[in-house]
């Protein structure tokens, strides 16, 4: 088999799953993602690159198994403890006020580490598993099925459990053990959330989406907020990741402490009232490529004076730079941008998701730091700090900015 036709026949299956699967055309580049190709052909033993392009159109759940390699959550148990604490405290209230069930749901549950803690959560605070429903939907068999047989991915243990977890998660040794109860709380469905408009027959009072979103392309991530912001309930919290690309408050408000990560539904909001009169901010905590609304371009007729460019307007030049992994391109228009505002706190969160995106940590966290100098109480700069001092094995350091998100109550 030539290089030639290899190569055409693996950006043809790009371009399906960009279509199909709505995933960023970023994630379906390079050796990865031709890493990712052989690694399901050698599932069937095949060689012809064809052959197999050929059953990933005619096989949905080829193609859904391919995606998921591609993009991968990765999760682990009670992971932002801040969201499952304010989780729990909003459980506790609903379940004072005497509803008669709780309904939750985990999108995108990799292999349902997210749905098992969701459950804890609510068993700890004295629902019973009868009144308890979490829903688990993943677009990938192969995370289902895992699931389903109840094995715990390698490396979903990260740290101490909570005090409150047992008896419901409980470790031993190196093991976590789940408790039948958690485990009928939970049901499972595999699911493309693009494409499954009906997902739930009754509101959710708890939903969790968190690092779905990075993902999708921009029309994705649209849709799939739209969704969510229909099966909520009018009361119900929205958890979402810290990196999630998303223009949350067009359609949702932030509730809770910073680091949970947490939204709700607006006030009288529907899907029809999201089509904002005027043009939203970059919202915080930074997405490494931002949807940004369309602005008019004047007419040749009627011309303007230049002037600085807004932090908006630099967001929408860099969006298709970052989507074609121009990252150093990109980079020069925001440190240009920066040059005139120094202060921008929405530019600088741009700046380091663009130094994550190169791989260049110390610089991402260098940057967020001048985040926080100027606004000390910033939870996901703090958090991003932290991740990043891990990754940089300064676990001291990750401690101290930890410390810091509990003292000012984000953690």
């Amino acid at each position: 088999m030539s290089s030639l036709r290899t190569q055409k026949d693996i950006l043809w299956i790009a371009r399906f799953l960009t279509e199909r699967a709505s995933l960023a055309p970023a994630l379906l580049d390079g050796p990865a993602f031709a890493s990712a190709v052989r690694g399901r052909m050698s599932q069937f033993a095949m060689t012809d690159i064809a052959i197999y392009a050929a059953l990933v159109e005619q096989n949905e759940h080829e193609m859904q198994c391919l995606a998921s390699e591609v993009a991968v959550p990765e999760t682990w148990f009670f992971r932002y403890p801040a969201s499952f604490e304010f989780l729990r405290s909003q459980l506790a209230e609903r379940k004072s006020q005497k509803h008669e069930t709780l309904v939750c749901a985990s999108l995108g549950c990799a292999t349902g580490v997210e749905a098992w803690c969701i459950a804890a959560c609510a068993l700890s605070v004295g629902w019973s598993k009868e009144k308890v429903i979490v829903h688990a939907i993943d677009r990938s068999p192969l995370a289902i099925a895992s699931a389903l047989e109840s094995r715990i991915p390698g490396g979903s243990l990260r740290s101490t459990l909570p005090d409150w977890a047992d008896p419901w998660i409980r470790t031993a040794g190196s093991s976590v053990i789940l408790s039948s109860e958690v485990l009928e709380c939970v049901r499972f469905q595999q699911s493309d959330l693009l494409l499954a408009a009906e997902l739930f027959s009754q509101p959710i009072d708890a939903l969790f989406c968190r690092n779905v979103m990075i993902y999708l392309d921009p029309t994705g991530r649209n849709l799939l907020r739209d969704r969510i912001v229909n099966w909520i309930s009018n009361d119900g919290l929205i958890y979402l990741g810290h990196a999630d690309g998303l223009q949350r408050e067009t359609a949702l408000e932030s509730a809770g402490p910073t680091s949970a990560f947490a939204w709700r539904r607006r006030v009288a909001t529907s899907v029809s009232d999201t089509k904002e009169k005027t043009q939203p901010r970059i919202i915080r905590p930074n997405a490494i490529a931002p949807i940004v609304p369309k602005v008019s371009t004047p007419s040749r007729a009627n011309p303007v004076e230049p002037k600085p460019l807004s932090q908006t307007t630099v967001a929408q030049r860099v969006q298709p730079m970052l989507a074609a992994r121009e990252f150093s391109q990109a980079q020069r228009l925001v440190e240009d941008a920066l040059k005139a505002t120094p202060a921008n706190i929405e530019l600088l969160e741009l700046l380091a998701g663009i130094f994550c995106s190169k791989n260049e940590l110390q610089r991402a966290s260098q940057t967020y730091a001048r985040v926080v100098y100027l606004e000390p109480h910033h939870g996901p700069a703090l958090l991003a700090l932290a991740e990043l001092s891990d990754a940089l094995g300064r676990s001291d350091e990750a401690d101290r900015y930890r410390a810091k998100m509990k003292r000012l109550g984000n953690l």
